[in-house]
């Protein structure tokens, strides 16, 4: 029977090595977990390269963003039930059926036994875990409550998920439109096309114009490639050399804004990130200006993301929250008022979770209305480009139909 090495933690939280027999390594994990121990790390014996090879590709392995949000519901009901953070941490590991969550888990729990916090953990993966997210978990380790901010993150995973999954939904009709139109227009252009142009110029004939013009795109082809190939290099550069420049990320975040329709979506998310995450922060029970910087670490944006510094000085030098953020640009207006209501009444948490709850909604209605605009849309652009496409080979055979009766 194979041999394999092992790393596993104890009860107590101590790193154990030694060598296990079973027929594979998943067996191999089962014995330990029934031993009491929770494997980290499982490699046949003498196979140290293999090992090595694994652990390499293990680190190219992330889990999705289903299984985050899972993770982050199930970890949220143990921290409420006040269950020890390592403990937690190994049912997590010991429960989970993904390979690359579980790894992840005895990650997190291999650094909060070497003394971490969860946060200082969760930030030495940030390919998985965003900022925002990092920064709710440590305000919850700041007031003792991580199973509510917890709590917060899957509620905010698992909207963002139903939103995605509706979105993609919605663009699986357009795409199988545009792929049969770009089969239909290779069809056109690369069977039709070639064989009726030699017609005309074996006659001396005059190409009709529309034949002309997609012959003359045929023969350009390498040029419009090359110069579109420039073009998306440029872009790409562009957006290279603005990741590194402040002003030029404000720049475009404000261009953004002021995109009709998309620049008032982009903006109530915005708000509704920046609302939800303060609303939680205050619940939670975090004073104000230390809610207001990780309420601002959650927007994405830019512009708004600068303009929020500003806020939160005039906040600092006494200014109520509603007049700051009456001045921000592209703020919705209805947020700046309900927030004053909020403070003159002492909701002002309830009354930003409802402001990021309404804004959330009619952000999702705006998408799922253009959603079911984009298909009729698409329908008749790719109708006009076909159509216009069959109509120019439609032209041509009747002007072969003249050649043959002359």
């Amino acid at each position: 029977m194979p041999t394999f090495k092992y790393r596993a933690y104890s009860a107590a939280g101590d790193l154990l090595e030694g060598e296990i027999e079973a027929k594979s390594s998943d067996e191999a994990e089962e014995t330990l977990f029934r031993r009491g121990l929770t494997p980290f790390e499982t490699r046949a014996a003498g196979a140290a390269a293999q090992g090595l090879f694994a652990r390499l590709s293990f680190k190219r392995r992330k889990p999705s963003a289903a299984q985050i949000a899972s993770f982050t519901r199930e970890f949220a009901t143990l921290e409420v039930a006040d269950v020890p953070l390592d403990q937690s941490l190994r049912i997590l590991s010991a429960q989970s059926a993904s390979p690359a969550l579980r790894d992840l888990v005895q990650e997190m729990l291999a650094r909060i036994v070497d003394g971490a916090s969860l946060s200082d953990a969760l930030s030495r993966r940030p390919d998985i875990f965003s900022s925002e997210y990092v920064n709710v978990v440590r305000e919850g380790e700041t007031v003792g409550k991580v199973g509510t901010a917890l709590n917060d993150l899957a509620d905010m995973l698992e909207r963002e998920l139903e939103l995605r999954a509706r979105i993609q939904s919605a663009l699986v009709y357009p795409a199988l439109l545009i792929t049969l139109a770009v089969i239909s227009t290779g069809v056109v252009l690369g069977s039709l096309v070639p064989s009726i142009a030699p017609i005309f110029v074996d006659n001396g004939k005059e190409m009709p114009a529309g034949l002309q013009f997609i012959l003359n795109l045929e023969d350009n082809a390498g040029t419009i490639g090359l110069c579109i190939a420039i073009l998306i290099g440029a872009l790409l550069l562009l957006r290279k050399m603005a990741q590194t420049r402040l002003s030029w990320r404000i720049a475009i975040a404000r261009f953004y804004l002021r995109i009709p329709v998309v620049g008032s979506l982009l903006a109530q998310f915005s708000t509704a990130r920046f609302a939800r995450t303060l609303g939680s922060m205050l619940k939670a029970g975090v004073p104000l200006l230390q809610g207001l910087e990780s309420a601002r670490a959650a927007v994405v944006n830019a512009f708004f993301n600068h303009e929020l510094a500003g806020v939160i000085e005039a906040v600092r030098g006494g200014a109520h929250l509603s007049a700051a953020l009456g001045g921000v640009p592209y703020i919705p207006p209805v947020a700046p008022q309900m927030i004053s209501i909020g403070e003159e009444t002492g909701q002002l948490d309830d009354m930003l979770l409802r402001i990021a709850t309404m804004f959330e909604r009619q952000g999702q209605r705006a998408i799922e209305r253009a959603m079911g605009l984009l298909t009729p849309t698409l329908t008749i652009l790719i109708a006009a480009v076909v159509g216009g496409l069959i109509m120019t080979v439609m032209d041509a055979v009747l002007g072969v139909n003249e050649l043959a009766v002359k």
